[in-house]
């Protein structure tokens, strides 16, 4: 069958990769030498001159989510010359957490000069939970390394994906996901949490003059959990209507995910997890710290501080029974949890068929979500009603050995070009 995206695919990915790798590598060679700043270290200094700040994540009374409450100007890698130019944009908006408590979040928006008219809502993979590795502040570096402990690696992985969407026109709007105001912690992979700071990021961006009528979902991982869980719930804000999604390897079950990757390159997601549970509830709060030990409270608030690449640095192939008090693996450990385990069975994705077309994915041999959950997601948004809207991709990348997240993040980005012409395609109608 004719695909008809695919003409100029080749024109688009050179426009994409050719600025992108000549600034992250001059950016990171200029930060090695002490002549370029880190971003975050200095965010109210732009060409000479103030520009809002961000703080912390506040409690938000008297303002309805989706609500503006500052931006500034940015220079994204890979966006800002000639081949592939668009403006961007870091704001800070009010969204709500799960319980519809009033929060601020942060997002990013980017704007090609030569728009096609769609408009892409972006829930970005895992990057790290500390405020460094948001991808509105990551995009600003492409890449960095910390040579002095705590030894850490901020990596925009995800940033080809997005200057590509904007090669192809599109406006992108995407969310760092929230976090608990109170000890700073992301609600990480807090699926409904997470789809709310979406939609509400969205929201946010009519203040610029984003019209989203012709809006498309994109989630891998991570943000797979955000996307679904949005079209879930849709009631959450019916003025956010997207035409179409594409959903990849989304970690519907996280007790099958905290087993999948314990003792893997990634076991520190395990911490990330573990703390987004963690600043839910009181009641969650005290089972878990009654069953860490000392060891496995430290490597919680070590990778806290930590992105991605610091946390295989920290973390990396070691076993979360270490970190227990019975010496358990911590998914064993949360068997026996109540209050955690319902929290972890709340943010399961299958509750609702989707009503929009979307393509969902899964690896066959995915060493960071177990490949037999995606499928499961497939099966109960079919049992549901979804039908020929939803169009269910086995990705098949043969097995690469070691447990290193390649049989998680290969797939994606071998699937990227026909991802990104299948939901431009479908949007447009």
């Amino acid at each position: 069958m004719s695909r008809p995206w695919r003409a100029g695919t080749t024109r688009r990915l050179a426009r994409t990769l050719l600025p992108l790798l000549h600034d992250t590598l001059s950016g990171g060679a200029r930060r090695a030498l002490g002549l370029a700043p880190m971003p975050w270290r200095d965010e109210e200094r732009r060409d000479g001159a103030r520009s809002p700040s961000f703080g912390s994540a506040t409690w938000v009374t008297g303002l309805k989510p989706g609500s503006l409450l500052r931006s500034r100007r940015m220079r994204t890698v890979g966006l800002a010359g000639s081949l592939n130019p668009a403006d961007s944009l870091r704001f800070e908006y009010v969204t709500s957490d799960s319980s519809g408590r009033l929060i601020t979040a942060t997002g990013a928006l980017f704007q090609p000069k030569v728009r096609t008219g769609v408009v892409v809502a972006f829930a970005p993979s895992t990057q790290g939970v500390a405020r460094h590795c948001d991808p509105s502040l990551s995009c600003t570096v492409g890449a960095n390394a910390w040579r002095r402990a705590p030894y850490d690696l901020v990596v925009t992985y995800e940033q080809p994906t997005i200057n590509y969407l904007v090669a192809a026109g599109c406006q992108v709007i995407l969310t760092d996901y929230p976090r608990d105001p109170t000890l700073g912690v992301q609600l990480y992979c807090d699926h409904p949490s997470s789809a709310r700071a979406l939609a509400d990021a969205v929201r946010a961006c009519r203040e610029f003059g984003v019209d989203d009528s012709t809006l498309g979902l994109w989630g891998f991982s991570q943000g797979g959990g955000a996307a679904g869980k949005l079209l879930e719930e849709p009631d959450y804000a019916p003025d956010v209507r997207p035409r179409a999604a594409v959903i990849g390897a989304p970690p519907s079950d996280l007790h099958a995910v905290l087993r999948h990757v314990d003792g893997s390159m990634v076991t520190g997601v395990i911490a990330y997890t573990v703390a987004g549970l963690m600043v839910t509830s009181p009641e969650i709060l005290a089972e878990v710290l009654d069953q860490l030990n000392d060891h496995g409270l430290n490597e919680l608030i070590a990778n806290a501080a930590l992105c991605a690449g610091g946390s295989v640095a920290s973390s990396g192939w070691t076993s979360t029974a270490s970190w227990s008090r019975d010496g358990r693996p911590l998914a064993e450990v949360a068997e026996d949890l109540p209050y955690t385990m319902a929290e972890i069975r709340r943010r399961r994705l299958g509750a609702a068929a989707p009503e929009v077309p979307v393509r969902l994915w899964g690896s066959l041999h995915d060493d960071i979500v177990p490949f037999a959950t995606v499928s499961q997601v497939h099966r109960s948004w079919m049992a549901l009603g979804a039908g020929t809207t939803l169009e269910w991709q086995t990705r098949t990348l043969p097995n690469i050995p070691g447990r290193t997240g390649l049989n998680h993040f290969a797939p994606y980005f071998q699937g990227l070009t026909d991802d990104v012409g299948w939901l431009l395609e479908q949007v447009r109608r």
